[in-house]
């Protein structure tokens, strides 16, 4: 074999696009259903159908067989009838049943899930207040300390003032009265 040879053989093309133009067509997976489930699925599909398939098969045999015979096969297909007709009520009761179950089961959570999620929200909503209230006590009681520390700093800056003031203003005196004597002084000597 040479280096250009193909060694593994190639798959066809599956779709439009690849080149395959019309040639090969791609199949839905297949889903492997027993015969009885085919025939259980249909009868609850379409219950009415199979009633009257079986009484249409009926009439049909009866009209096949001799006279002397469909006496007791209409007999015993009646009797089958009644049979199926029961069994399809009963059936019909109990989905009709599992079905009120189902409703007031579902209904019976949804009403338990709104009660948990109506006391979650009350909950929330106290703790919310409790938490706010405490919020509001704290803001408050931070302002009021604030404000007596200001008002205390604020005592304290206004005494500081007046004593710095006051010893200014007697330092001023003092100076102002020395500078008026050492002016008399001056000018004493001056008019001398």
């Amino acid at each position: 074999m040479s280096k250009t040879e193909k060694t593994t053989p190639s798959i066809p093309a599956t779709s439009a696009t690849d080149g395959n133009i019309g040639q090969v067509v791609a199949l839905a997976p297949r889903r492997d259903e027993r015969p009885s489930e085919k025939l259980v699925s249909f009868v609850k599909r379409h219950p009415v159908l199979v009633v009257a398939g079986g009484v249409a098969a009926g009439v049909l045999v009866s009209a096949l067989l001799p006279r002397r015979m469909t006496r007791g096969v209409l007999s015993r297909t009646a009797h089958f009838a009644e049979a199926a007709g029961a069994a399809t009520v009963l059936l019909g009761k109990e989905a009709a049943t599992k079905a009120q179950d189902l409703r007031s089961g579902a209904r019976k959570q949804a009403g338990t899930l709104a009660d948990r999620a109506e006391k979650s929200g009350e909950i929330a909503a106290e703790r919310l207040e409790k938490y706010g209230m405490a919020a509001l006590a704290a803001a408050s009681a931070l302002g009021r300390a604030s404000a007596k520390r200001v008002s205390e700093a604020g005592e304290a800056a206004a005494r500081q003032a007046q004593k710095l003031g006051h010893s200014a203003s007697e330092t001023a005196s003092t100076r102002s009265h020395k500078l008026a004597d050492i002016m008399s002084g001056v000018a004493q000597r001056l008019s001398h």
